[in-house]
């Protein structure tokens, strides 16, 4: 049993001209849902887009039914592209799939796609064992995972599987941060700058004293933290009484994370005690309000379980050195985790993503849907 890699081209070139941009899918489900009916699929689509304002209804999951018993196994990706992705002109050239250098190509993910489908073209058209398989697409990955975040998983019966949206073939991500989102409202007292200073409390002077304690940047191998949005103030003459910081810290390890979260929280509230004093007999102080958000949980799988070790064996056998990977960035993966599905990240041949430098490299593409399918194929569960 064999890909017919010509095919699978031919539908990826058609593919990445549909316009579908994170929040405006709704032509790229159409498309979805069509071919997936045709592979006799059981199809299901939630109402996910209406949390964030997309075109398209919601995300798609399907149900491709097995030969054989088994657990179902799981492939996904995600139907929308960055910009510019109007008008794009895929042109193969020397050994990749490129375009005319006005928009992006969008392999990142239409080449996950383009083998997704064929995978189920080449089980459904050849009499051979193989498992259920369960489908994943989500809708607004690109600008920011909101379709997994509301992914309604009711008819998905699988537990683990695979998703097919990076770079590299014989790299696969098995760990990415969890992410927390950390909002502080700092309230001082105003006063006018001009002829009191001394009697009000600049909230952006105990911010400064906050942030001039705190470890930012890199914390450790496995930790980061950000301050992203600093808004604030009503006048240059007025003593500042209120300021909002949003920023966020991720880290591959939960305590690491715990740790800096508390060290940044800790900071606001020493440097709001430095500023409490007396004006007119009264004792006035800074208030910090503090409060945090999941952002995306951790996706961390055992790089020696069952899963990576079938992965990593079909690997072999098409001459890929699969090796597991961390990753700083958030997945798919990372919101599917949390909703207790085991999905590592594989690589598809696209480079200089969200570019439009953007290519195919094809021979990588051909390759990574060979494996796909050889995954497929000697899975059992």
């Amino acid at each position: 049993m064999k890909i017919n890699h010509q095919r699978m081209l031919k539908n990826f070139l058609e593919i990445t001209k549909i316009y579908a941009p994170s929040g405006d899918e709704k032509n790229m489900l159409d498309y979805a849902k069509k071919e997936l009916t045709k592979l006799g699929c059981k199809i299901y689509v939630d109402k996910a887009g209406k949390k964030f304002g997309s075109t398209a209804q919601g995300n798609l999951t399907a149900n491709f039914k097995g030969t054989i018993k088994s657990a179902p196994f799981i492939l996904g990706g995600h139907l929308d592209t960055v910009t510019p992705c109007k008008g794009v002109k895929p042109i193969i050239k020397g050994g990749k799939v490129v375009t005319d250098g006005k928009t992006i190509l969008g392999a990142d993910d239409r080449a996950g796609l383009a083998i997704i489908f064929e995978v189920l073209r080449t089980l459904k058209e050849n009499k051979a064992k193989y498992p259920p398989v369960d489908i994943i697409f989500t809708l607004c990955e690109e600008g920011g995972m909101y379709g997994s975040k509301y992914l309604d998983t009711k008819i998905i019966k699988g537990k683990e599987g695979i998703l097919l949206d990076s770079e590299s073939n014989e790299e696969l991500v098995v760990n990415a941060p969890k992410a927390v989102l950390f909002y502080v409202t700092i309230k001082g007292v105003a006063s006018h700058a001009g002829v009191a200073p001394e009697k009000g409390i600049s909230a952006i002077e105990v911010a400064a004293k906050a942030i001039s304690m705190m470890k930012l940047g890199r914390i450790d191998p496995m930790t980061i933290a950000n301050i992203g949005f600093v808004e604030g103030g009503q006048g240059t003459n007025v003593v500042m009484p209120e300021l909002t910081i949003r920023g966020e810290a991720r880290s591959r390890t939960k305590g690491h994370l715990e740790r800096e979260l508390k060290h940044i929280e800790d900071c606001f509230k020493k440097a709001a005690k430095m500023f409490v004093k007396k004006v007119d007999g009264k004792t006035i102080k800074p208030e910090i309000i503090w409060s945090t958000e999941l952002k995306y949980p951790l996706l961390n799988i055992e790089p020696k379980s069952p899963l990576i070790t079938h992965i990593k064996n079909c690997g072999k056998k098409l001459g890929l050195n699969i090796k597991t990977a961390t990753c700083g960035g958030g997945f798919d993966a990372n919101i599917l985790a949390g909703k207790g599905l085991s999905m590592p990240i594989i690589g598809i041949g696209y480079d200089n993503e969200h570019t439009t430098r953007e290519y195919l490299d094809i021979e990588t593409f051909f390759k990574t849907a060979d494996l796909v399918l050889d995954i497929v194929l000697n899975y059992k569960k």
